[in-house]
């Protein structure tokens, strides 16, 4: 049905514009409504509107600043003429205000107006029906500011208007006033978040994101969580009304790392921290504009709103529009209709491009693009039968070279999972040669693209949940579920519908390096096993799932082992006979510990025993490094994703809670991006590595680096390799090292 109203909308002549309306109308499937309403709205915008709706102002109270910051230049304006109360009250009395629902008052710094209430008072007074007022203020004269901004709650409480307030902070401490160019500003900025939060009014911090921060944004998020601040972030953007032109080295000018780093980052936000819909939505789109994409999200300024600054000139948005005149001099309804084509320049060639954290409503393209995802999660679902005849007309996507697809966790990958992408495509290319086309299914196609830059992969990423993949694993010569776990999860559905969909094109079906478990649940066990009668070849990474995958087999097909293919792709490390610098360091590389590895007990006494862990942990790093008399703790990173727990989110969490007083041996933790690279050296030069996630421990014995490995898995897959490679001595368990650490405390 989607791709019906989709074609027939493309099609549809102007004069015919109120039949079809009314016939998609009848639809009794809300979202198909839903869509037909934004089609129209948004190419008869202009036909339906004889007055602009403008329903939100942005007006900057003045042009001067008390900050210095790093990607404004207001803070080098003069002051000049601004508009007085009363003249805001005449502006706003025209008719192009009339259905104004929200105001937002910013600068400059408002505060600086010490007739700042009467501002508000005057904004009530032209617009008795509007619903909301706000102010943002950077809390540099912290006394001021509150003594301002309680004046303007006054006047909004008398009125009964809804007011917030929004509080610049753009890191944690001393990042902070780097940033904003005033020493002390955090703490200023906290104090006022902190006085007026008892009060009941809405407060949230405002993080714009320049080269001076980018990479402290996470421990700014770390600290708003842990002190229960709410607050939104935003990409630094050249804005006119902030004379920032010149300001090119820090606003937009993000090397490769930094560009990926602020994807995870906002990927974090999407998936663990906004709630808010139509925030969740600017940040998808801020992805989108950071990976090379344009604006996905649409923008109040497109129609409904309006930009007037201190001297009360208007334009049609900050980031873009030039001034369209003098709303004290000319008629502001005409100035607004009279330059349209200003509006229209701006969304000709500056909407698309524009990163700016302006929210609006879902567009009829947003709508498009979450109906494709919602049909195709339906159909690769686990709940979903065998029999999938809905779409088994998918016409295959086959070329004339050999197509491989290659399923499994990918768009999640942890550094373990590059290498075992590019051990696949290492045994691919010398088998076949170099013609043959690697398709590559991804959960979150940008992290997968990100991956085969750095392994320097020539393949072609799809999505998932798409027509793309549907097409793709029906027309493949091969398809193959590339290492990675067969274990409790929702997302086996995607090798399982790869492989049903591979047998309808009579492709060929491979594993290759799984590990199957843990497995506790039917609905997965059967998934698995059918995922196994499916398969044509099987290669597992470790003889003990080889003996479960023997059991539930009925077919003769044979079980081989083929270990860990990061392994394989690891050996050219070796191969390349470049020795290691030795540094006298220790490196850990640690993991959240979660329950699917303990559910022989009940969580409550998997929380207790992992407290206890993780304090043992912490005691026998100390210990180690003592013994070993290394000179510095380096804490690195197998992840930097919130899909399967980025690993520097728990370097903070586990230094700040266990090494908050340690100050035997320097320690640290990484911050910035790893790669198969990076962590092949780090691991290769350290004189001793403590390991947890399973990929490290699979590093260090391939690398042959000294270490010793943590069995988080409880018998799971870090014993089953280490036994497979007959190094078991190096495994201590959950239960060994609470015995011997967790007294040390003490």
């Amino acid at each position: 049905m989607l791709g019906s109203i989709k074609r027939i909308l493309k099609k549809t002549p102007l004069n015919s514009i109120v039949f079809r309306y009314r016939h998609f109308k009848k639809t009794k499937y809300k979202p198909w409504k839903q869509l037909v309403d934004l089609y129209f709205e948004e190419k008869y915008r202009k036909k339906l509107h004889k007055v602009p709706p403008i329903e939100v102002v942005n007006f900057n109270a003045n042009d001067i600043c008390n900050s210095k910051c790093a990607m404004c230049n207001i803070w080098e304006q003069k002051q000049g003429f601004e508009v007085s109360p009363a003249e805001l009250t005449s502006v706003l009395s025209n008719p192009l205000f009339k259905n104004v629902r929200h105001i937002g008052i910013t600068g400059g710094e408002p505060t600086l107006r010490k007739d700042l209430p009467q501002l508000y008072e005057a904004v009530i007074t032209a617009l008795p029906r509007i619903v909301g007022l706000s102010i943002i203020t950077n809390a540099i004269r912290q006394q001021d500011v509150i003594n301002r901004i309680e004046e303007v709650k006054r006047v909004c409480d008398l009125h009964q208007k809804h007011f917030s307030i929004m509080v610049s902070l753009d890191g944690y401490g001393k990042m902070h006033d780097k940033v904003r160019g005033r020493e002390g500003n955090f703490e200023s900025a906290i104090n006022v978040i902190n006085h007026f939060r008892p009060t009941g009014i809405p407060v949230a911090i405002g993080c714009t994101i320049s080269k001076v921060n980018v990479w402290e944004v996470d421990e700014l998020l770390e600290y708003m969580r842990l002190n229960d601040i709410y607050g939104r972030f935003r990409v630094a953007e050249f804005i006119k009304r902030l004379y920032n032109d010149n300001k090119a080295d820090v606003i937009r000018n993000f090397d490769e790392d930094e560009i990926y780093h602020l994807i995870l980052f906002f990927y974090k936000l999407l998936l663990t921290y906004e709630k808010d819909a139509t925030f969740r939505r600017t940040y998808k789109s801020i992805i989108n504009v950071l990976s090379g994409g344009t604006r996905m999200i649409g923008c109040p300024y497109h129609s409904k709103g309006v930009v007037l600054n201190s001297r009360a000139e208007l334009a049609y948005c900050a980031p873009k529009s030039k001034i369209i005149g003098d709303a004290l001099k000319e008629d502001a309804l005409q100035l607004y209709k009279n330059n349209i084509d200003e509006r229209n320049r701006l969304l000709d060639h500056d909407c698309d491009n524009c990163i700016h954290d302006y929210h609006a409503p879902i567009t009829y393209r947003e709508k498009i693009l979450e109906l494709e995802e919602i049909k195709w999660r339906r159909f690769i679902n686990l709940n979903n039968p065998s029999k999938f005849s809905a779409h088994t007309s998918v016409r295959p996507a086959k070329g004339s070279r050999l197509q491989v697809l290659i399923t499994g966790w990918y768009g999640t990958e942890t550094v373990g999972d590059k290498a075992i992408l590019g051990g696949i495509v290492e045994e691919l290319l010398g088998k076949y040669g170099s013609d043959i086309r690697i398709i590559i299914s991804s959960f979150y196609p940008l992290i997968t693209k990100r991956t085969i830059m750095e392994l320097d992969i020539a393949a072609d990423v799809i999505p998932v949940y798409s027509r793309q993949f549907v097409a793709t694993a029906k027309g493949s010569d091969i398809v193959i579920m590339g290492g990675g776990p067969l274990m409790d999860l929702d997302d086996l559905a995607t090798p399982l519908t790869a492989f049903r969909l591979a047998k309808t094109g009579r492709g060929k079906t491979i594993i290759y390096g799984c590990g199957l478990g843990p497995l506790t649940e039917d609905k997965y066990i059967n998934a698995v096993k059918e995922i196994l009668h499916l398969s044509d070849e099987i290669m597992l990474r470790d003889q003990k799932s080889i003996e479960l995958a023997k059991s539930w087999l009925r077919k003769k097909t044979d079980v081989t082992l083929s270990g860990d293919p990061a392994k394989k792709y690891l050996n050219r490390y070796l191969a390349a006979g470049i020795e290691p610098v030795k540094r006298n360091v220790l490196t850990c590389y640690l993991r959240e510990w979660t329950y699917e590895y303990s559910r022989n007990i009940s969580y409550d006494d998997f929380l207790l025993l992992k407290k206890d862990f993780e304090t043992a942990t912490a005691n026998m790093i100390k210990e180690k490094a003592a013994a070993l008399g290394v000179k510095e703790i380096v804490f690195e990173h197998m992840h930097n994703f919130v899909v399967g727990n980025d690993d520097r989110d728990f370097s903070r969490y586990f230094i700040r809670t266990y090494f908050s007083d340690y100050t035997s041996i320097p320690l640290r933790y990484n911050k910035y991006l790893s790669t198969v690279d990076s962590i092949v050296a780090s691991m290769r030069s350290s004189v001793y590595n403590i390991c947890m996630r399973f990929h490290s421990v699979v590093f260090a014995h391939t690398l042959c680096a000294d270490f010793l490995a943590i069995d988080y898995t409880r018998g799971g897959k870090i014993s089953n390799f280490l036994k497979d490679n007959a190094v078991d001595h190096r495994l201590i368990t959950v239960e060994d090292l609470v015995d011997q650490y967790l007294a040390l405390e003490n």
